[in-house]
């Protein structure tokens, strides 16, 4: 009965891919599979973290500051942790009222069905005064804008991983020194990739890698399955605010020649960039591609999974299949990936896995890629 309800009473959300999604429902989210976990452990990465403590058997906040930054924040996942006590007792009423008072702070961090929400027990507790040690509350993972002082980083890291001798004398040692591998692994799966325009966003967290990209090509420049580079960093210095969808700009052209070039265009995009918004202009760069390298016969889009794609509404321009290569997927697949894929007939593909053939899904056709299911629906794939 409640599936009826809930069929004939959707609710719709537009969502960044340019898509009408079904808004989502705090009961789904309370229903979902709980994850088990004897305490539970902060892991922070890309993504900056926000904690917010709620008292054991309540769904009120400790403090009610520093909520305000959500009201515009790119949050990608929530975990909402409790203790196991009364031990193996439902707790279903109680979390969802804490997921009633998140919904309270911003109404599209329940609906939204692209934030991912994850219900964690923790288990390490026998009595009340044992649970009342454990963390209880929200946490949320979110993407804050890029600053200055990001994109310093981003280029002082990047410059130590690229050597500037044109000969690596232990490659192998600094290929382990990186911090990801997604890119190698990636790119040394799919040898069958040639002739390829490779357009890579050079924006935030993305230094690690465009460092992986620069040094794969200084290794593999033998092989020439590179034709054109086209980096991109959402626009240069330009504000938001006079950002247009298709002519943001900050995009940079080189052809495959030789490392040094190479790495010289991915230091002039770093440092001509600061991106500001979290949505970068995706679509804009692989039709900057598709003109400027007709010839190609493999277009390569490294992305931030992290990242919206701002310009989703181009991708009805764009042609060719494009093969998307997606960065720092430990907090979920983001879907405006896959439906570009598969809008395009391209694929996608992480440092585990390759999704492949998504155009040939039917509707109604479920899947499952890196532990997440997903449905093809209204001809638009959302999770499952």
């Amino acid at each position: 009965m409640k599936k009826l309800v809930f069929s004939c009473f959707a609710i719709v959300y537009l969502s960044f891919n340019g898509f009408a999604t079904e808004m989502r429902l705090a009961q789904e989210i309370v229903a979902q599979t709980e994850i088990q976990r004897p305490r539970y452990v902060l892991k922070t990465g890309a993504l900056k973290v926000a904690v917010f403590n709620m008292p054991f058997g309540e769904s009120y906040l400790i403090s009610e500051k520093d909520k305000l930054f959500l009201k515009t924040a790119d949050v990608r996942m929530i975990e909402l942790v409790f203790s196991d006590f009364p031990k193996g007792e439902d707790l279903k009423k109680l979390n969802l009222n804490r997921i009633k008072e998140v919904e309270s702070w911003r109404k599209t961090l329940v609906s939204n069905p692209e934030i991912t929400w994850k219900i964690i027990r923790q288990t390490d507790c026998t009595n009340e005064a044992e649970a009342k040690t454990l963390f209880h509350g929200v946490v949320i993972h979110y993407k804050g804008p890029q600053t200055e002082e990001d994109r310093i980083l981003e280029f002082t890291t990047t410059m130590r991983f690229l050597p500037l001798e044109e000969e690596i004398k232990d490659p192998v040692k600094l290929r382990k020194s990186l911090p990801d591998s997604t890119i190698f692994k990636v790119l040394e799966r799919n040898k069958q990739w040639k002739k390829m325009a490779v357009v890579a966003d050079l924006t935030g967290s993305m230094s690690p890698y465009t460092a992986q990209l620069v040094l794969w090509f200084k290794l593999k420049t033998k092989d020439q399955r590179i034709q054109d580079l086209i980096f991109f960093n959402d626009g240069d210095k330009t504000p938001d605010a006079k950002k247009v969808i298709g002519k943001t700009g900050g995009i940079y052209h080189g052809k495959g020649n030789n490392y040094k070039q190479v790495r010289e265009l991915a230091l002039k995009t770093i440092q001509g960039g600061c991106g500001g918004d979290a949505p970068e202009n995706n679509c804009e760069a692989l039709l900057f591609a598709l003109e400027n390298a007709p010839d190609a016969e493999e277009y390569i889009l490294i992305a931030d999974n992290f990242a919206p794609i701002k310009d989703a509404i181009l991708m009805n321009q764009i042609h060719k299949p494009i093969r998307i290569i997606l960065c720092g997927t430990s907090y979920g697949i983001n879907l405006q990936y896959l439906n570009l894929a598969r809008k395009t007939g391209g694929s996608v593909h992480t440092m585990e896995s390759d999704l492949v053939d998504l155009i040939k899904m039917n509707e109604g056709e479920k899947f499952t890629f890196m532990k997440q299911k997903f449905i093809i629906k209204n001809g638009v794939i959302v999770k499952g």
